[in-house]
């Protein structure tokens, strides 16, 4: 009889500890499961931003290449031939009081001085086509 209630008692406890053990392993299961879902969302989110940002670049560059076009062509009509580097520090200087403070970081100079020089040659071809006309 003894031998009977204390293989009980140790059938009892391996179920225990069974279950203690399987309550922890779900536990820590849905922890990870959690974390991990967190993680995708939080990279999703960031590629939202991410994507949101691009688009506000590009919709940048584009008013940023209009107006270098014409910020070129009124420092030609201010100085004059002859005054390349001072011409494009001006042109450079008011694309960047165009920029909102904040989306500044998003143009480099050497991109903002692309800018410029392909707004040059923009206006070099209609200044051309005008002389000739």
């Amino acid at each position: 009889m003894q031998l009977r209630m204390l293989q009980s008692a140790t059938l009892q406890e391996w179920v225990s500890l069974l279950t203690q053990g399987l309550t922890l392993l779900l536990f820590l299961a849905g922890l990870v499961l959690g974390m991990w879902q967190l993680r995708r969302q939080k990279q999703g989110a960031q590629t939202e931003e991410l994507a949101k940002i691009a688009r506000a670049r590009s919709v940048l560059r584009g008013l940023l290449q209009g107006s270098a076009f014409g910020l070129v062509t009124r420092a030609e009509e201010h100085y004059g031939a002859g005054q390349g580097e001072i011409k494009k520090s001006e042109v450079l200087a008011n694309l960047l009081q165009l920029l909102p403070e904040d989306q500044r970081a998003l143009f480099s100079a050497e991109e903002l001085t692309s800018l410029i020089e392909s707004g040059l040659a923009s206006a070099k071809k209609i200044w051309g086509s005008q002389a000739g006309a």
